[in-house]
């Protein structure tokens, strides 16, 4: 009974650090790629951005089974998330060294964003160990679709408030850096309330055994294994990696394609953005429920099948009431492949694996962020053809020709591994509709 009552209290503080990660998110991630813009980064220098510090920081992941073996997870996770908190001061501080060569101060900008990022990522396995106990099987889908529904709108009020805070102060005689230095500051504060969280929440039990325990290259070499016992995980790692690489062809040039190549205000830019994470909030109890009815890997091929239309939609318009109805689709379809995602991973993989799984498929994952990013960055700063396309829409272009390609070919290879209900995933949403339909009768 004890356990019991410690286990829900440490949900309900899950629920309350996510909220406060979420402000932190709003304030200071979402807005680090037009950081770099405003501190007159180019193009080849944003795609550096999300390239390096993505890699650098999954790959670092790698060592956190080695940590855990000498600390708690709760612990580790506490500890890292103290010092990536105050990675924002050194962020922020470049918003007053602005006259200094524009060359050092982007490449400033991405050595203290990869210290930022890493210190999260080697959280990331240990946390998500953590939950995995925490967390019923059978009510997986339901929890984190409610714990993302809530954090995502905390996260999108929060975002609102920047784009219109960073016009604001863009509109008083030109102070737009002490506006992103406030706002770095404040996500500091937000995600060191959400340490106070974690350091509240329980942790179950748990020691590392070294029978469980696989090397990386072990697990590189049979990730595609074939015959009778084929490797449901390495197979599932090796497709996100790859959708990785695909997707950030492109993802770090929408922000440029908005504020550079279409001029538009940061209200604008940050409407279009959160109409995508609106979307994906309060889309994401319906997934859960349907996740935990029809199973993981259906959602999972509905998501991968939608997101590929993502960046080719955006090539028929720039008008930003069109932009924004294409970020609701992205939304919808990112809703369903990021909760599918994370959840296939609890579905395959034992308790015991969980942690060094988390690590080599965060890690690959990563890899795939940075050749795509790093790749996008190139061909977006010396595009190699002239057929009068502009090289970002280009880029858009490609990636979702390759998204589309992954997910018809790779998604067919996985299988389900937890028992769900046979009926035809099109009906749980037409019941739906027509049950309210018959209630306002």
């Amino acid at each position: 009974m004890r356990t019991h009552i410690n286990t829900r209290k440490a949900l309900e503080y899950s629920i309350k650090d996510g909220v406060a990660w979420s402000v932190n998110e709003g304030l200071g991630n979402s807005y680090v790629s037009p950081y770099m813009i405003a501190l007159g980064g180019d193009n080849f220098q944003i795609g550096m951005l999300t390239s390096v510090p993505n890699f650098i920081a999954n790959s670092s992941q790698l060592a956190t089974p080695k940590f855990v073996k000498k600390t708690s997870r709760k612990s580790l996770v506490t500890s890292l998330v103290l010092l990536q908190a105050l990675m924002w001061v050194p962020i922020l501080s470049l918003s007053f060294i602005t006259r200094i060569d524009s060359l050092i101060i982007p490449l400033l900008l991405i050595f203290f964003y990869t210290l930022y990022l890493t210190f999260g990522s080697l959280a990331r396995p240990a946390w998500s160990s953590w939950m995995g106990d925490l967390v019923p099987e059978e009510e997986r889908g339901k929890f984190f679709g409610r714990r993302n529904e809530i954090i995502g709108f905390t996260g999108l009020i929060s975002m609102i408030f920047a784009g219109f805070f960073l016009d604001l102060f863009k509109g008083w005689g030109g102070n737009l850096f002490l506006g992103f230095a406030i706002l770095f500051f404040l996500a500091m504060i937000a995600r060191l309330v959400s340490r106070y969280y974690l350091i509240k929440q329980y942790e179950p039990k748990f020691k590392e055994d070294e029978k469980y325990y696989f090397s990386f290259s072990q697990f590189v070499k049979k990730i595609w294994r074939r015959g009778r016992r084929p490797n449901n995980f390495g197979r599932f790692t090796l497709y996100t990696a790859l959708v990785s690489f695909a997707v950030n062809l492109a993802a770090p040039f929408f922000a440029v394609y908005m504020l550079r190549d279409l001029g538009f205000s940061y209200t604008v830019f940050i409407l279009i953005t959160v109409s995508s994470s609106l979307t994906r909030l309060l889309s994401m109890p319906k997934w859960g429920k349907f996740l935990d009815r029809y199973g993981t890997l259906k959602t999972l091929k509905i998501g991968g099948f939608l997101i590929p239309f993502v960046p080719l939609l955006w090539l028929w318009s720039s008008n930003p009431i069109y932009l924004f109805a294409i970020e609701i689709f992205d939304g919808l379809a990112w809703a369903a492949f990021d909760l599918s995602s994370f959840n296939f991973v609890y579905d395959v993989v034992t308790r015991q694996r969980r942690e060094i799984a988390f690590a080599y498929f965060n890690a690959l994952n990563g890899l795939g962020t940075f050749i795509g990013a790093s790749v996008g960055g190139l061909l977006a700063t010396h595009f190699p053809f002239k057929i009068g396309f502009h090289p970002i829409l280009f880029l858009f272009l490609i990636s979702g020709i390759l998204r589309f390609i992954l997910s018809a070919f790779m998604l067919p290879h996985l299988r389900e591994v937890r028992k769900v209900k046979p009926s035809k995933p099109l009906s749980y949403f037409m019941g739906g509709f027509i049950r309210r339909r018959l209630h306002r009768i």
